[in-house]
């Protein structure tokens, strides 16, 4: 995070936005314990659902979300990734 303030607007405008497109907040974690490897630096990561790739591009690609891509941008240093969901195989 490199300014609180807007970082925390990005967060609350953010929410409603990705309700609209379906997002399903699945996890919000800070301070990493790294197992293996080296930390590249972030401290937080969101996962977030969406019903399918086409709900979320429509997300990131809304109006609406382009309004708070500076706030995100001028309040952290963020990695954005998107993974199609696989099933587990059976145990």
């Amino acid at each position: 995070m490199t300014d609180k303030e807007k970082f925390q607007s990005y967060l609350a405008n953010t929410r409603s936005v990705s309700a609209k497109y379906g997002a399903k907040p699945i996890a919000i974690g800070a301070q990493p314990k790294i197992l293996n490897g080296e930390n590249d630096g972030h401290q937080m990561v969101f996962v977030i659902e969406f019903e399918s790739m086409e709900k979320l591009d429509s997300w990131h690609n809304s109006d609406e979300y382009k309004a708070l891509v500076t706030l995100r941008e001028e309040g952290s240093d963020q990695h954005m990734v998107a993974y199609e969901q696989w099933a587990l195989p059976p145990s």
